[in-house]
C-alpha cells in the first residue's frame, strides 16, 4: 500500500512538472505592471515605456529574454509549485516566480520587480547560445592566493584596454574581498555593497559567488601577490584588480 502510494506521488509530481512547462512553452509578450503593485502614475507610464517590448519565449528546457533591448539565453527548470531556476550562458544563475493567473497571463517575478505577460501568437523566439565560460581556460585557483582586498584597476574588452577607474564613493575605488571564513564583499558603485559567499569547483579553475539574488561563475586568467584579472561573462571583458597593500 505505502509503495503504491508513493508511486502514485511521484506520477502526480511528473505530471504536474510536465503541465508546468507545456503551459510555459511558447513566447509572452508584457502586457502591464501587475494590478497590485503601488506605482504612481507618471512611474507606470515610464514602465510601460521601459518594458513594452519585452519578451519571453521558453521551449521544453530554453528560454529567451528580452528586456529594453538587451537578450539573454540560457536553460530553465522547475524546482517547486511555482519557482524556477534560469541558467544563463551568461555565467550566472537564479531564481524566478511564476504565477499563472489565467490560461494566458503569468505574474513574472524577477528579484524585485514584477511584470504581467500574455501569451503571444507568434512562434517562440529561442536563441541557444553557447556558455561564454566555455571559451575561457582559466586558471587553477589556490585559494589563499585569493584572500585579501583587490581594488578594480581597468578592465580588457575585444583586445581593448581602458584605464577607468571605478569608485565606491568620492574616496574610494571599487573593490572586491575574499575573506577566509568564506565570505565575499563587493564594494560597487553607487555606495552599494554587496555580500555573498564564495567558492572554488571541483575543477580548481571556476570561482563561484553566491549572493541573495543570484549565484555567478567567474573564470580567472591571472592571480599573483599583485595582480587578479576575472573575465566576466556577463559582457564578455577581463576585469583587472590590484592587491591592497595595507
Amino acid at each position: 500500500m505505502k509503495k503504491g502510494l508513493l508511486i502514485l506521488t511521484l506520477l502526480l509530481i511528473t505530471s504536474f512538472s510536465f503541465a508546468q512547462k507545456d503551459f510555459l512553452a511558447g513566447k509572452w509578450k508584457y502586457e502591464k505592471i501587475p494590478d497590485h503593485i503601488e506605482i504612481d502614475e507618471q512611474g507606470l507610464k515610464m514602465a510601460n515605456e521601459f518594458f513594452k517590448d519585452m519578451t519571453l519565449s521558453f521551449d521544453q528546457n530554453n528560454y529567451t529574454q528580452i528586456v529594453m533591448g538587451k537578450s539573454e539565453s540560457g536553460t530553465w527548470s522547475l524546482i517547486s509549485e511555482s519557482t524556477y531556476e534560469f541558467s544563463s550562458s551568461k555565467g550566472y544563475k537564479y531564481e524566478v516566480i511564476i504565477k499563472k493567473i489565467s490560461k494566458n497571463q503569468i505574474i513574472f517575478k524577477q528579484k524585485n520587480r514584477e511584470w504581467q505577460l500574455i501569451k503571444s501568437d507568434q512562434k517562440a523566439a529561442i536563441e541557444i547560445q553557447q556558455n561564454s565560460l566555455d571559451k575561457i581556460e582559466g586558471l587553477k585557483i589556490v585559494a589563499k592566493n585569493l584572500l585579501g582586498k583587490w581594488f578594480y584597476n581597468g578592465r580588457i574588452k575585444d583586445g581593448k584596454e581602458s584605464g577607468v577607474i571605478l569608485k565606491h564613493n568620492k574616496d574610494e575605488v571599487v573593490n572586491y574581498e575574499f575573506k577566509k571564513d568564506g565570505m565575499f564583499i563587493n564594494n560597487a558603485p553607487l555606495d552599494i555593497e554587496l555580500i555573498g559567499i564564495w567558492k572554488i569547483e571541483k575543477d580548481k579553475k571556476t570561482l563561484v559567488i553566491e549572493s541573495e539574488n543570484k549565484t555567478e561563475f567567474i573564470k580567472i586568467v591571472k592571480l599573483d601577490g599583485k595582480e587578479l584579472h576575472l573575465y566576466n561573462p556577463k559582457n564578455e571583458s577581463i576585469l583587472k584588480f590590484k592587491k591592497n597593500e595595507n
